[in-house]
């Protein structure tokens, strides 16, 4: 039985960390629907208006379990005793890792906003719009993954998400060798950026399932085409 599994089996006798656990996952659960929702936005399926105010409440949402499950977290490691450590750790680190997915949601929003032109560049729509339907897909899994402890699924979402990031560094150097203007450019190379940062997330997600308590983030921050190139930081 892995570390996280045994966690989990001790959480769900709790009360406290078993009602953390079931946030986390409604963290999850918003996430996957501000990105679904947004990506609709992006492609203009969706008009921005009519998901505005559900998509930043969706975001306050998050934000506010968060604050929520970290206030709880401090509270037990410091009345009780018995307090499960490692439990804490994971929790405080994983619900930061689904905090950052809205924020980077609201950033991809802002773009399809402010970006008023189709994207329907030639070479770029296909991959931006392959991409989406990856990260898309990972999300279920990832709840998945980390609600069962799955080692397995957690392994094969974390090399998915590998191949998202290096294609997302692909996109960004073709990008910068291309003859776009200059909105096209900043567009797309932002919406790149946020789909590899979202994606990673979702990585280091599960990395707490496939990896000790200190290791958390470092399993899933390989770094991409670019920065092993150039040596610089994700």
């Amino acid at each position: 039985m892995g570390m996280l599994r045994e966690l989990i089996s001790a959480w769900r006798g709790r009360d406290l960390l078993s009602e953390m656990l079931t946030e986390f996952q409604h963290m999850l659960e918003d996430g996957e629907w501000m990105f679904k929702t947004v990506g609709a936005v992006l492609h203009r399926e969706e008009r921005a208006d009519t998901v505005h105010n559900e998509f930043f409440a969706r975001d306050k949402q998050i934000n506010s379990q968060e604050t929520d499950i970290r206030r709880r977290i401090v509270e037990h490691l410091s009345l009780r005793r018995d307090a499960d450590v490692p439990a804490c750790l994971v929790l405080m680190s994983v619900v930061k890792d689904a905090e950052r997915i809205g924020d980077f949601c609201k950033n991809i929003f802002e773009v399809a906003c402010l970006y008023t032109m189709n994207f329907d560049h030639g070479p770029y729509i296909t991959p931006l719009k392959e991409l989406r339907a990856e990260i898309e897909g990972i999300f279920s899994k990832t709840r998945g993954a980390f609600a069962e402890a799955d080692q397995d699924v957690a392994m094969t979402i974390i090399k998915d998400t590998k191949q998202i990031r290096r294609h997302c560094d692909e996109m960004i150097e073709q990008l910068i060798n291309d003859q776009l203007p200059t909105q096209k450019a900043v567009a797309y190379t932002l919406l790149s950026r946020y789909f590899k940062r979202i994606a990673a997330h979702l990585s280091n997600i599960c990395s707490s399932v496939v990896g000790p308590v200190h290791e958390i983030d470092h399993a899933s921050t390989g770094e991409g085409k670019i920065s092993k190139r150039y040596g610089a930081g994700e």
